[in-house]
């Protein structure tokens, strides 16, 4: 995924101008970027009435798109959530993405501050507070040159989370175009967590039987909470290129629905060079299959069903949460 930056602040505070200068930056180096802007007005041309758009518009479209001689503009109705953007208009390709707005998404952001301007304590991922005037305790964005210092000192410090070589973009991959598992030697140590969910349903009685505690082989939640913990620690042997990941803490819940089904919530957290989705994902499924394990006796047509992470925290990806509307993708 590209290295991302959003650049926020209130009007006027010099978003665009900054935004310019990180771009200068990124073509001196030759990086591929796109740029995200975020904008309560509406696209006028888009929707005149009586044009094409309009009567599409009209007649129920939620995308439209318009190619003119020189351009491509896109419309969707339905807001998305800024992932869901970058993953539906940036190519695959892109090395760098860079954000104006968006204040509460999670990518790191540079922030500006006006004259009288006071830290918002809801930010998260503040990578600097910075100025284009004379303010205490604000990065000297003053000048061109000083922004553009900033944004290539950033840069610099984080060569390893983007791809400089077609060679490197295919992480996967070796030379004889053979899976490998990834080499994440230089990568550095932070911080990683990863949340997946999973649901069992079964007859209602089965249910009950478990609530009751009246089922032969024994405490069927506890079982599969400790079967969801051994798993998780197993995930290395079982998914091929996942790496031997040292986990710091696994937290599986139950939850039911008092009728005929039974969701696991798992959460998974590491300190380490690559992340804890699979082991999410391993820990939740095996955890639901010992339940189908315990049970199998009395109820043979269980299913397990929609089972997915639902946040992933850490690393250059940044903070992902899942959205429903992906089903339909």
């Amino acid at each position: 995924m590209a290295l991302t930056l959003q650049v926020v602040g209130f009007k006027n505070s010099g978003k665009t101008s900054t935004i310019l200068d990180f771009l200068a930056v990124a073509q001196a180096k030759g990086l591929k970027t796109a740029v995200i802007k975020h904008d309560d007005h509406d696209l006028a041309d888009l929707d005149q009435p009586k044009t094409d758009t309009s009567r599409f518009k009209a007649a129920g479209a939620t995308t439209l798109v318009l190619q003119t001689n020189a351009e491509l503009f896109l419309r969707q109705a339905q807001p998305a959530t800024l992932p869901q953007l970058i993953t539906a208009v940036v190519p695959s390709d892109t090395q760098l993405v860079l954000i104006e707005g968006f204040k509460t998404a999670a990518y790191p952001k540079v922030v500006l501050m006006r004259p009288g301007d006071t830290s918002d304590p809801n930010l998260t991922a503040v990578a600097a507070q910075a100025s284009l005037a004379k303010m205490p305790q604000t990065e000297d964005f003053r000048t061109s040159a000083k922004r553009k210092a900033w944004f290539t000192h950033w840069l610099n410090q984080r060569k390893e989370d983007f791809a400089m070589s077609e060679q490197d973009k295919l992480t996967h991959f070796n030379a004889q175009n053979r899976a490998k598992m990834v080499d994440v030697t230089n990568k550095s140590i932070t911080s990683r967590q990863a949340t997946a969910v999973g649901t069992i349903i079964m007859q209602p009685e089965t249910l009950e039987r478990i609530h009751a505690g009246k089922v032969k082989k024994g405490d069927v939640l506890a079982v599969a909470q400790v079967a969801g913990i051994m798993a998780s620690k197993k995930t290395s042997e079982l998914i091929p290129m996942c790496h031997l990941v040292p986990l710091t803490g696994v937290d599986i819940s139950f939850k039911d629905n008092d009728k005929d089904a039974i969701t696991a919530e798992v959460t998974v957290k590491t300190k380490n060079v690559t992340g804890v989705e699979m082991e999410a994902l391993v820990a939740c499924q095996t955890a639901l299959l010992t339940i189908y394990d315990m049970c199998k006796a009395m109820d043979r047509g269980m299913r397990l069903t929609n089972c997915h992470l639902v946040e992933k925290m850490g690393g250059k990806s940044g903070h992902f949460i899942y959205h429903k509307q992906k089903d339909s993708e």
